[in-house]
Protein backbone atom coordinates (compact mmCIF):
# COMPACT_ATOMS: atom_id res chain seq x y z
CA UNK A 1 0.00 0.00 0.00
CA UNK A 2 1.40 3.22 -0.89
CA UNK A 3 2.49 6.01 1.73
CA UNK A 4 -0.92 7.86 2.70
CA UNK A 5 1.14 11.04 4.05
CA UNK A 6 3.87 12.67 1.54
CA UNK A 7 6.02 12.26 4.72
CA UNK A 8 6.06 8.99 5.42
CA UNK A 9 7.58 9.03 1.63
CA UNK A 10 9.00 12.15 1.42
CA UNK A 11 11.96 11.46 -1.27
CA UNK A 12 9.78 9.65 -3.81
CA UNK A 13 7.19 12.48 -2.73
CA UNK A 14 9.64 15.11 -3.64
CA UNK A 15 10.71 12.88 -6.67
CA UNK A 16 7.40 12.94 -7.84
CA UNK A 17 6.59 16.49 -7.68
CA UNK A 18 8.78 19.38 -6.73
CA UNK A 19 12.03 17.72 -7.76
CA UNK A 20 10.93 15.71 -10.55
CA UNK A 21 13.46 17.36 -12.91
CA UNK A 22 16.18 15.83 -11.25
CA UNK A 23 14.67 12.44 -10.60
CA UNK A 24 16.38 9.48 -12.38
CA UNK A 25 13.64 7.09 -13.14
CA UNK A 26 13.67 2.98 -13.83
CA UNK A 27 9.88 1.51 -13.67
CA UNK A 28 9.04 1.47 -9.80
CA UNK A 29 12.08 3.27 -8.60
CA UNK A 30 13.43 6.97 -8.30
CA UNK A 31 16.70 8.50 -6.59
CA UNK A 32 18.70 11.67 -7.05
CA UNK A 33 21.80 11.96 -9.19
CA UNK A 34 24.71 10.51 -6.82
CA UNK A 35 26.64 13.55 -6.99
CA UNK A 36 23.42 15.54 -5.86
CA UNK A 37 21.91 13.68 -2.92
CA UNK A 38 22.14 10.06 -2.00
CA UNK A 39 18.76 9.01 -1.67
CA UNK A 40 16.14 7.64 -3.80
CA UNK A 41 12.77 5.82 -2.91
CA UNK A 42 10.53 2.72 -4.04
CA UNK A 43 6.89 3.26 -5.17
CA UNK A 44 6.09 -0.08 -3.00
CA UNK A 45 8.44 -2.12 -0.95
CA UNK A 46 8.94 -5.06 -3.41
CA UNK A 47 11.50 -7.28 -5.51
CA UNK A 48 10.78 -5.31 -9.21
CA UNK A 49 11.07 -2.26 -7.66
CA UNK A 50 14.61 -3.02 -5.96
CA UNK A 51 15.65 -4.30 -9.17
CA UNK A 52 14.03 -1.32 -10.58
CA UNK A 53 16.67 0.67 -8.62
CA UNK A 54 19.87 -1.45 -8.98
CA UNK A 55 19.66 -0.46 -12.81
CA UNK A 56 19.51 3.37 -11.86
CA UNK A 57 22.79 3.06 -10.72
CA UNK A 58 26.33 0.96 -9.18
CA UNK A 59 26.28 4.05 -5.94
CA UNK A 60 25.45 3.56 -2.48
CA UNK A 61 21.35 5.05 -2.20
CA UNK A 62 19.84 5.82 0.60
CA UNK A 63 16.11 4.67 1.80
CA UNK A 64 13.65 6.04 4.48
CA UNK A 65 11.21 3.54 5.91
CA UNK A 66 8.90 4.10 8.70
CA UNK A 67 10.16 0.30 9.19
CA UNK A 68 13.51 -1.00 9.34
CA UNK A 69 14.74 -1.87 6.21
CA UNK A 70 15.28 -5.59 4.92
CA UNK A 71 16.23 -5.39 1.55
CA UNK A 72 16.24 -8.67 -0.67
CA UNK A 73 18.92 -10.91 -1.82
CA UNK A 74 21.68 -9.07 -3.55
CA UNK A 75 21.68 -5.76 -1.26
CA UNK A 76 24.19 -4.98 1.34
CA UNK A 77 23.19 -2.59 4.32
CA UNK A 78 26.32 -0.07 4.38
CA UNK A 79 24.39 1.88 7.38
CA UNK A 80 21.51 2.21 9.16
CA UNK A 81 20.44 4.77 11.74
CA UNK A 82 16.69 5.08 13.27
CA UNK A 83 15.48 8.71 13.14
CA UNK A 84 12.64 10.98 14.54
CA UNK A 85 10.85 12.72 11.75
CA UNK A 86 10.36 16.43 13.55
CA UNK A 87 7.55 18.83 11.92
CA UNK A 88 7.65 22.55 12.71
CA UNK A 89 4.17 23.37 14.48
CA UNK A 90 5.65 26.21 16.21
CA UNK A 91 3.56 29.78 16.26
CA UNK A 92 4.63 32.38 13.54
CA UNK A 93 6.34 34.36 16.21
CA UNK A 94 9.28 32.35 15.31
CA UNK A 95 9.28 32.26 11.64
CA UNK A 96 8.83 35.88 11.45
CA UNK A 97 12.56 35.97 13.56
CA UNK A 98 11.36 36.59 17.25
CA UNK A 99 13.58 34.04 18.46
CA UNK A 100 15.37 34.47 21.52
CA UNK A 101 18.99 33.13 21.79
CA UNK A 102 20.45 31.88 25.08
CA UNK A 103 22.30 34.97 26.52
CA UNK A 104 20.90 37.41 24.03
CA UNK A 105 17.58 39.64 23.24
CA UNK A 106 14.82 38.81 21.04
CA UNK A 107 15.57 39.71 17.48
CA UNK A 108 12.78 41.05 15.02
CA UNK A 109 12.04 40.17 10.99
CA UNK A 110 13.91 43.18 10.28
CA UNK A 111 17.50 41.96 11.77
CA UNK A 112 16.56 37.77 11.93
CA UNK A 113 19.62 37.24 9.87
CA UNK A 114 21.77 38.89 12.95
CA UNK A 115 21.76 36.64 16.10
CA UNK A 116 23.25 36.35 18.90
CA UNK A 117 25.64 38.56 17.85
CA UNK A 118 26.75 36.77 14.58
CA UNK A 119 25.95 37.06 11.10
CA UNK A 120 23.64 34.10 9.28
CA UNK A 121 24.84 34.26 5.52
CA UNK A 122 23.74 32.13 1.90
CA UNK A 123 26.91 30.02 1.37
CA UNK A 124 27.58 29.70 -2.34
CA UNK A 125 29.36 26.70 -4.49
CA UNK A 126 32.29 29.08 -3.42
CA UNK A 127 32.19 28.15 -0.40
CA UNK A 128 32.49 23.83 -1.39
CA UNK A 129 36.00 23.33 0.47
CA UNK A 130 34.91 24.73 3.71
CA UNK A 131 31.03 23.09 3.46
CA UNK A 132 32.85 19.42 3.01
CA UNK A 133 35.43 19.77 5.65
CA UNK A 134 33.10 20.99 8.34
CA UNK A 135 30.87 18.14 6.87
CA UNK A 136 33.36 15.60 7.26
CA UNK A 137 34.29 16.85 11.09
CA UNK A 138 30.66 16.04 12.18
CA UNK A 139 29.96 13.28 10.44
CA UNK A 140 33.52 10.83 10.47
CA UNK A 141 33.21 8.83 7.19
CA UNK A 142 30.96 10.18 5.21
CA UNK A 143 30.96 12.53 2.06
CA UNK A 144 29.14 16.29 1.44
CA UNK A 145 27.54 15.24 -2.10
CA UNK A 146 28.68 18.47 -4.18
CA UNK A 147 26.21 19.26 -5.64
CA UNK A 148 24.10 18.64 -2.59
CA UNK A 149 23.22 23.00 -2.68
CA UNK A 150 21.00 22.36 -6.23
CA UNK A 151 18.48 21.43 -3.96
CA UNK A 152 17.61 24.56 -2.26
CA UNK A 153 21.08 26.19 -0.98
CA UNK A 154 22.58 26.77 2.28
CA UNK A 155 22.99 28.40 5.27
CA UNK A 156 26.45 29.41 7.04
CA UNK A 157 28.28 31.47 9.99
CA UNK A 158 31.47 32.20 10.13
CA UNK A 159 33.78 32.93 13.07
CA UNK A 160 37.55 33.71 13.65
CA UNK A 161 39.63 30.48 13.78
CA UNK A 162 42.43 29.96 16.77
CA UNK A 163 44.71 31.98 14.45
CA UNK A 164 42.62 35.19 13.44
CA UNK A 165 41.15 34.09 10.20
CA UNK A 166 37.73 33.80 9.27
CA UNK A 167 36.30 30.04 9.12
CA UNK A 168 33.02 28.33 8.32
CA UNK A 169 31.90 27.31 11.58
CA UNK A 170 28.16 25.78 10.95
CA UNK A 171 25.87 25.23 8.43
CA UNK A 172 22.46 23.59 6.93
CA UNK A 173 20.55 23.50 3.93
CA UNK A 174 17.79 22.91 2.27
CA UNK A 175 17.02 19.28 1.09
CA UNK A 176 13.69 17.55 -0.24
CA UNK A 177 10.96 19.53 -1.41
CA UNK A 178 7.29 18.54 -1.94
CA UNK A 179 3.62 20.52 -2.01
CA UNK A 180 3.43 22.27 0.89
CA UNK A 181 6.27 20.83 2.72
CA UNK A 182 10.58 21.70 2.83
CA UNK A 183 13.32 19.60 4.52
CA UNK A 184 16.16 21.38 6.57
CA UNK A 185 18.96 19.38 6.94
CA UNK A 186 22.58 18.81 7.33
CA UNK A 187 22.68 21.09 9.91
CA UNK A 188 26.07 20.68 11.54
CA UNK A 189 28.40 22.92 14.25
CA UNK A 190 32.32 22.61 13.88
CA UNK A 191 33.63 21.25 16.67
CA UNK A 192 34.99 23.10 19.26
CA UNK A 193 32.21 25.91 18.48
CA UNK A 194 29.16 24.26 19.92
CA UNK A 195 27.24 25.45 22.60
CA UNK A 196 26.63 29.66 21.32
CA UNK A 197 23.31 29.03 19.37
CA UNK A 198 24.73 28.96 15.88
CA UNK A 199 22.30 25.53 15.00
CA UNK A 200 19.71 27.72 16.30
CA UNK A 201 19.96 30.37 14.64
CA UNK A 202 20.36 28.53 11.12
CA UNK A 203 17.29 26.64 11.65
CA UNK A 204 15.34 29.46 12.48
CA UNK A 205 16.65 31.48 9.81
CA UNK A 206 15.37 28.47 6.97
CA UNK A 207 12.03 28.06 9.24
CA UNK A 208 11.56 32.31 8.63
CA UNK A 209 12.06 31.80 4.92
CA UNK A 210 10.14 28.56 4.42
CA UNK A 211 7.05 29.55 6.13
CA UNK A 212 7.21 33.03 4.57
CA UNK A 213 6.44 30.83 1.37
CA UNK A 214 3.60 28.99 2.93
CA UNK A 215 5.54 25.77 3.55
CA UNK A 216 5.70 23.50 6.73
CA UNK A 217 9.29 23.13 7.98
CA UNK A 218 10.54 19.27 8.42
CA UNK A 219 13.42 17.44 9.78
CA UNK A 220 15.16 14.83 10.49
CA UNK A 221 17.61 13.93 13.49
CA UNK A 222 18.80 10.98 15.13
CA UNK A 223 17.11 9.55 18.12
CA UNK A 224 20.53 9.52 20.20
CA UNK A 225 21.18 13.17 19.55
CA UNK A 226 19.07 14.64 23.04
CA UNK A 227 20.94 18.38 22.13
CA UNK A 228 19.44 18.93 18.64
CA UNK A 229 16.41 17.47 19.64
CA UNK A 230 16.01 19.78 22.51
CA UNK A 231 17.13 22.68 20.37
CA UNK A 232 14.61 21.77 17.68
CA UNK A 233 11.79 21.55 20.16
CA UNK A 234 12.42 25.00 21.87
CA UNK A 235 12.00 26.42 18.12
CA UNK A 236 8.42 24.66 17.80
CA UNK A 237 9.39 21.33 15.86
CA UNK A 238 7.46 18.29 17.31
CA UNK A 239 7.74 14.62 16.56
CA UNK A 240 5.47 13.22 13.85
CA UNK A 241 6.74 9.39 13.40
CA UNK A 242 9.59 7.43 14.22
CA UNK A 243 11.84 6.65 10.86
CA UNK A 244 14.89 4.52 9.54
CA UNK A 245 17.26 5.57 7.25
CA UNK A 246 19.82 2.82 5.49
CA UNK A 247 21.85 3.62 2.83
CA UNK A 248 22.48 0.51 0.50
CA UNK A 249 23.92 -0.53 -2.37
CA UNK A 250 23.33 -3.39 -4.52
CA UNK A 251 26.14 -6.45 -5.39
Amino acid sequence: MLAMHPLDSPTWKALTTHQSQLALVAGMARRFPPEVCIHGALALPMPPAYQDLARLSPEPVGLFTLQKLQPPAGWKILRAVELLQLVHEGDESIAGGSLREPGSSATTAADSKLMGGFQVGDLTPADLPAMSALYEATRPGRKLSPGLHKLGGFLGIHAASADGQSQLVAMACLRLHMPGYREISTVGTLPGFEGRGYATALVAEFVRRIRARGEQPYLTVRTDNERAIAIYQRLGFRERVKMHSATIQFG
